[in-house]
């Protein structure tokens, strides 16, 4: 497995290595970059460094997820369109009952594929996804991209270091990006890349010394990643380090995402073991959200109204299903300086529209 380090002090190089179980040559970070958009430019850049460009042809298909992060759908995408292959959107059920489900999906999907005697490049798979927020079965998916041919599998772990635990030895992938602004309080401009086979990143004074080195000193960037030791430090003085900061994110996150979904009458959009840091809880359907202009509208509203901050998610309705079928979900997270408050304001709120008759379509 390989991995981009961006500008490198031995302290830095070794507190990633830590967090993403990685073997030392191949871990890179390319100074400074946005997991949605450059991290996935990175990947397929790097595609094109091996030759791959090359031998995609009209037809081939990469594979991913409808939940999939747009930005990086869209990427992933437009590489594709103009090298004549297309995009293999697997339907994702929400809510979710279990990971069985999201991988038999999966698999049939690159079963039919196989049928019609066309090639799948690439699969793309995040390893916790944004919105809806739900845990992925990465390992289980990647090994179901081996056992169907899959040439290349790339985990988008924007919400992974910090929130889920990541062995990248254990999963299995050819690609893993990540960053640590979002669970490991680092700049939001600091990236990691890993690769099963190590390759170029990008051509400056070290060209031609490998990955690691390759990545280290690339014009002027602004170089964050010096600041992750101390990242390291301060998340080592609450009790069980980074291991224990999550753990005790999921178990809030869980109880407190069972609370709201009690009290509002709803239910949760997966398993707490699809869960990470973050829970989808179903919203009162008589808000009636509607569309996804309404989610972000009532999101707003409950900002500026209520002192709340909270995505929201709106699922369509299935055609068989009653009209007061739940249609919004609120991602709720947990970080260590969220206080019980927090979840009891977030219920009140929701609580006072619905018993002030509050609707999307008459109050927004």
């Amino acid at each position: 497995m390989s991995v981009a380090l961006g500008v490198t002090s031995s302290s830095e190089r070794e507190s990633k290595l830590e967090c993403f179980s990685a073997s030392p040559e191949n871990f890179s970070t390319p100074a400074t970059a946005a997991i949605e958009t450059d991290g996935g430019s990175f990947i397929l850049t790097s595609f094109e460094d091996l030759g791959l460009w090359i031998w995609i042809m009209k037809g081939d298909a990469v594979i991913t997820l409808q939940s999939a992060y747009g930005a990086v759908k869209n990427s992933i995408k437009a590489y594709f369109e103009r090298a004549g292959g297309y995009v293999i959107e697997v339907p994702f059920q929400f809510p979710v009952n279990s990971s069985e489900e999201i991988v038999n999906e999966f698999q049939m999907a690159l079963v039919k594929e196989k049928a019609s005697d066309r090639r799948v490049r690439l699969a793309l798979i995040h390893h916790v996804t944004s919105m809806p927020s739900v845990l992925l079965p990465v390992k289980k998916l990647v090994e179901v991209c081996r056992e169907e041919g899959v040439d290349q599998v790339f985990i988008d772990g924007a919400h992974g270091v910090g929130c889920v635990d990541v062995d990248m030895q254990e999963i299995g992938e050819d690609f893993y990006t990540s960053n640590l602004h979002k669970w490991f309080v680092c700049p939001a401009s600091e990236v990691n890349h890993t690769f099963r086979t190590a390759s170029s990143y990008g051509v400056s004074h070290d060209y031609g010394k490998g990955l690691a080195i390759e990545s280290c000193w690339i014009g002027t960037r602004d170089y964050s990643p010096l600041v992750i030791p101390s990242a390291v430090e301060f998340t080592n003085r609450f009790e069980g380090g980074i291991d224990g900061i999550k753990r005790r994110n999921h178990d809030a996150v869980v109880e407190k995402g069972k609370m709201l979904a009690k009290a509002w009458g709803t239910n949760l959009g997966s398993p707490p073991d699809m869960c990470a840091s973050m829970i989808m809880v179903g919203m009162p359907a008589c808000l009636g959200v509607s569309s996804d202009d309404d989610a972000l509208k009532l999101r707003i509203h409950l900002r500026e109204k209520f002192g709340v901050e909270v995505p929201i998610y709106y699922r369509m309705p299935k055609h068989e299903e009653v009209a007061k079928t739940t249609t919004a979900y609120a991602r709720v997270s947990h970080q260590v300086y969220n206080k019980v408050d927090d979840y009891y304001k977030f219920r009140d709120a929701i609580n006072q529209l619905v018993c002030d008759g509050f609707t999307c379509a008459r109050s927004l």
